[in-house]
């Protein structure tokens, strides 16, 4: 892309050359969400481009159909600043000391991370002994790191930058990208590089959303100008083969509102895992790659905004006032496409100092710094990092002291007037881990007298039931699975839902109903205080069907 045109128009697929495209979505015309306004531009001019999303109807990727130039994307008025959330940074640091275990890194390899930001991963390596290098474009950005003590280059990754690197650092054992590689236009360039950067037994490391979960929970939100490309294993797997290399395996994490973490290597040094054919199987079951689906997507698109906007005006009609918490990037596709302006919402609150002070983008509603926002007491809070908003909730707790209101605006959006600790899914990460495999502990110290498995296929619903004398504990060991639960102990409660996934855990206490229903094929592993086999547990089985659950209360 030449440097002096703003960006351009994308008519093939990326990955495969096809011209056989399918555009699904249009969110209008959009500023770049990463590019804060300053008080002294308010009156100027703003640029806005489109932003519509197609699919390659051969390949299967999923793709913005416009690509603004990164040297406009990614300057001076690049704010971003990851990882400042304690989920975000503890995050960062599992990753990296689950590379450099599962990998046995030695001491002094070279690990690179491509859009760096500040250092936090790198920070991580580290202290794992690595030698490290940033590579981001943003000045500020890169300014902030290398203060920190992480050597990073103000550079776009690309093949002249690779060279760079292999002159000077040598070559890499690892490198890493994380909510990076969707952002990169040239990828022929940043491929070409990769050949002669990484070694021959190295890795890359890819991280980023997944399209399945974008498209199942509704997080339109994460489709702003920055993010080229919307990725699944399908797609991705057929692209880095025309690149002599393999995608050996896939993992699923929470972050992000969902994502997954890809490894590559060169064709044919390691084996290629079952979870890629899984995740491919599971994207074709899903239909992400159906117009019909496509299509239903953009429908749900359309009535998410009309049901927020109401929302937010009833409020408002109320006499009611609304602050929005946190001022991430996604929260701009929101507030543009939506227009969520003034008139709804005062001003942004924001946990990051660098962006204090200026507006955003297109709605220009001014972001204040988070201490701010406590001396004042507005009725409700819209909580835009939604990925997030256990940890926001928890960190605003006066707020709801105080009689606040939490909303948050994805999938549907929904009013939170208290914290629901029991209602929390705990992530269950191995206590050991070598080349032999994983060492997970589920349960510790507590007496239960059975276990056992439960199947799921999709569409398969087990238990709307509830039990007066045992809790339940449920560990999922593959799959996923949509759970319902209501605390029976409490006059008025709610149905609640939750979505769990490989490797997460819940407890259903006495007296809660709970229902389970395969959104794939699953397994549940369950312990429970009554023996299956002797008859307790079945006669502390108390049924009541979904359809008659919401009003059920106890005698």
């Amino acid at each position: 892309m030449e440097e002096d045109k703003l960006g351009r128009r994308i008519e093939t697929c990326r990955y495969c050359g096809s011209r056989n495209l399918y555009v699904f979505l249009d969110l209008g015309f959009a500023p770049p969400s990463d590019r804060l306004i300053s008080k002294e531009e308010l009156d100027e001019p703003e640029i806005l481009f489109p932003l519509k999303v197609a699919q390659c109807r051969d390949c299967g990727l999923t793709q913005l159909t416009y690509a603004v130039n990164p040297k406009y994307l990614y300057g001076e008025k690049y704010l971003y600043e990851y990882s400042i959330t304690k989920t975000g940074k503890e995050h960062y640091s599992q990753m990296a000391d689950l590379i450099c275990k599962r990998f046995n890194l030695e001491k002094n390899s070279l690990v690179i991370d491509v859009g760096s930001n500040v250092g936090v991963l790198l920070e991580s390596f580290k202290k794992n002994n690595m030698r490290i290098l940033g590579i981001d474009p943003s000045p500020r950005i890169v300014s902030i790191a290398n203060d920190r003590g992480i050597e990073t280059w103000q550079r776009l990754m690309d093949f002249d930058t690779s060279k760079e690197i292999v002159s000077i650092k040598g070559r890499a054992k690892v490198i890493v990208g994380t909510n990076i590689f969707a952002h990169i236009d040239n990828k022929e360039s940043f491929m070409k590089g990769m050949d002669i950067l990484l070694e021959d037994d190295g890795i890359l490391v890819v991280e980023a959303p997944y399209l399945v979960d974008l498209l199942e929970n509704l997080e339109y939100d994460t489709i702003y100008l920055e993010h080229l490309e919307y990725l699944s294993v399908k797609p991705l797997k057929r692209f880095f083969e025309k690149w002599g290399m393999d995608l050996f395996d896939v993992e699923r994490y929470e972050i992000h509102g969902k994502s997954i973490r890809i490894f590559v290597c060169r064709k044919g040094k390691r084996k290629i895992l079952e979870s890629v054919k899984k995740l491919i199987d599971l994207e074709e079951q899903m239909g992400v790659y159906t117009q019909k689906n496509l299509d239903e997507f953009a429908l749900k698109v359309k009535q998410h905004k009309e049901k927020l906007t109401s929302l937010l005006e009833k409020i408002k009609n109320d006499g009611k006032r609304i602050i929005g918490i946190s001022a991430p990037a996604k929260g701009n596709t929101l507030l543009n496409y939506c227009k969520i302006g003034a008139d709804l919402i005062d001003y942004m609150t924001e946990k990051s100092q660098i962006k204090k002070g200026y507006f955003t983008p297109g709605m220009h509603l001014l972001i204040k710094g988070e201490d701010e926002a406590k001396n004042d007491n507005p009725d409700y809070g819209i909580i835009f990092a939604w990925n997030f908003a256990k940890e926001i909730m928890k960190n605003n707790q006066d707020f709801l002291n105080r009689g606040g209101k939490f909303i948050i605006p994805i999938p549907n959006p929904r009013i939170v007037e208290k914290i629901d600790e029991d209602s929390e899914v705990i992530k269950i990460k191995p206590v050991h881990e070598d080349e032999r495999g994983k060492i997970i502990d589920i349960v510790d110290g507590e007496e239960f007298v059975h276990a056992g498995i439960v199947t799921f296929k999709p569409g398969a619903i087990r238990g709307n039931h509830y039990h007066k004398q045992t809790e339940q504990i449920n560990y999922i060991l593959k799959g996923k699975l949509k759970c319902l639960s209501k605390d029976l102990s409490k006059k008025g409660s709610k149905v609640k839902e939750v979505i769990l996934v490989e490797g997460d855990l819940t407890t259903n206490p006495k007296f809660e109903w709970h229902s389970q229903e395969g959104i794939e094929d699953s397994e549940m592993l369950f312990f429970t205080k009554k023996n299956r086999g002797e008859g307790g547990f079945e006669d502390d089985v108390f049924r009541v069907p979904r359809n008659e659950i919401d009003d059920f209360e106890l005698p």
